[in-house]
Parts: C-alpha cells; structure tokens; sequence
C-alpha cells in the first residue's frame, strides 16, 4: 500500500511538503496528503487499470527496450489483469515520481470533507502554494494528463534515473 507519510519523500521533497502545507494553512486551505511513496509494483498495478494487454505489452516492450528495464517490464506483466473501466494514471513503473519519492497526492479539505471539485478555489491556492516552493503542480498540466491532487519535484525528472535506480532496495 502506497505511503502518506511525508518522511518517506527525499528529503528536499519533505521539507518542499512541509512548507507546502503551511502556506496552505496560512491562507485558509487544510490539505490532506494522501500519497507519498508508491513502489513499482504498487504504480504496475494502477498502471495496468483500464487498458488491454496490448496495451500493457507495448509499455513493457518501451520499458524493457528504451529505458533498458526488462525488470519493469516483467513487474508490469506479472501483476496480472487489474479490471477497470477507466484508466487511472499515465504513468508504469518507473515512470511515476512517486517511485522515486520525490512526488506527493494530497487534496483540500473543506468543512471536513475531501474537495475533489476541480472548481473550487482551494485547487487554486494549493496550485499557487506548488508554485511558490518550486514544485510542479499537475493541476496546469494538459487536460488529458491533469491531475489536481499531484505535485513533484522540478529538479529532476524520472526519464533521468529510470535506467540506473535500484527498485530493488525499495520494495
């Protein structure tokens, strides 16, 4: 199961999630971070919802072939079917900054409960909180791709590592 807790994100990520956080609560707007640190298996799983096994061979074909990661590949076509009628997220293994703990899902509370509206203006503040301590907000990415709740680091970027991290010593 996928973390919450902001002490497993890289260092420089949780003291970014901290201060987002605060800036948060500075302007009224109560966050929950719901996800930190996901593992391979784990994004396999949520990758393979909603789509073919064509589909899902062709990405292990990518992993195992451009980024040089049989070993993705084979953690992508083992997890098994993971029935869905809507795709989830964009991202396979190794491709999602929550694998690399430097990325974090989290979403507004309002009046104690979870504001999943897109429309509403703490979506905003908590964009414009990402922007402040240089972390990419997903909320600005194209409407396909959007995603609200996710921020990541803007230093580095996971096509940057694929090919050398170890997933080994995480899982």
């Amino acid at each position: 199961m996928a973390s919450r807790k902001l002490s497993d994100l890289t260092p420089a990520v949780e003291s970014k999630a901290h201060k987002l956080l605060a800036l948060c609560k500075n302007r009224n707007v109560d966050i929950l971070v719901y996800c930190t640190y996901r593992t391979v298996t784990e994004q396999a799983i949520l990758y393979r919802k909603g789509r073919g096994i064509l589909n899902i061979e062709r990405k292990a074909d990518q992993l195992s072939a451009l980024y040089k990661r049989p070993d993705l590949a084979d953690i992508l076509i083992n997890v098994g079917p993971q029935y869905d009628k809507r795709i989830v997220t964009w991202a396979a293994p190794g491709q999602s900054m929550h694998n690399y703990r430097l990325a974090l899902d989290s979403v507004p509370i309002v009046q104690g409960k979870l504001q999943w509206d897109e429309n509403a203006v703490e979506w905003e503040v908590y964009g414009n909180a990402c922007g402040e301590i240089n972390l990419e907000w997903a909320g600005t990415w194209s409407i396909k791709r959007r995603e609200y709740p996710h921020a990541q680091d803007l230093e580095i970027s996971w096509r940057d590592i694929i090919e050398d991290y170890d997933y080994a010593r995480e899982n």
